[in-house]
């Protein structure tokens, strides 16, 4: 369920170097992370290198998650500034999340948003995150939702769906 009438903050502030910075219809930003085979293989599902993301696919992607939720790039203080490293979307069915670059993996970052998610979506009253789809080959992201608490539901031959109660 998209989420409607709610005013989506500009910046969320996660620690003192760590930030989500509101869509600003600056697409372009992310082509380079979804062009990384790590990224477009592991958040998009896509082997075929002559399939990769291309400046258009993640600008229908963008424009798409900014409709359906709360669409955020991900953003860490380098030397004085801000560099975006990921995204983001808050919403209550398979809210995705990707890290670009590969120096910020492993490092706590995506579970910092994940949590980040899951406190904005009880604020907002929802009562569970739903449908969350892992790639089986994934293994980063799967533990990442056990961690935080999901449960594997479903699953089909490429995935996990996972779903987790925000009353807990």
């Amino acid at each position: 369920m998209p989420l409607q009438n709610i005013k989506q903050p500009d910046i969320i502030q996660l620690t003192d170097t760590l930030r989500l910075k509101k869509y600003d219809g600056h697409y372009e930003k992310a082509l380079i992370g979804y062009q990384n085979p790590y990224v477009y293989q592991n958040s998009e599902g896509i082997f075929d290198e002559n399939k990769k993301p291309d400046l258009s696919y993640v600008k229908r992607m963008c424009e798409y998650l900014d409709q359906i939720g709360e669409f955020y790039f991900i953003e860490v203080l380098k030397e004085e500034n801000y560099i975006s490293i990921g995204d983001v979307t808050v919403k209550s069915e398979n809210p995705p999340i990707a890290i670009w670059f590969d120096e910020y993996r492993q490092k706590g970052i995506a579970t910092i948003v994940m949590q980040t998610v899951i406190q904005r979506l009880k604020n907002l009253g929802y009562q569970r995150i739903s449908g969350s789809c892992v790639y089986k080959w994934n293994n980063a992201s799967l533990r990442l939702h056990l961690k935080l608490g999901f449960q594997i539901v479903n699953e089909s031959e490429n995935s996990y769906i996972l779903d987790l109660d925000l009353n807990n």
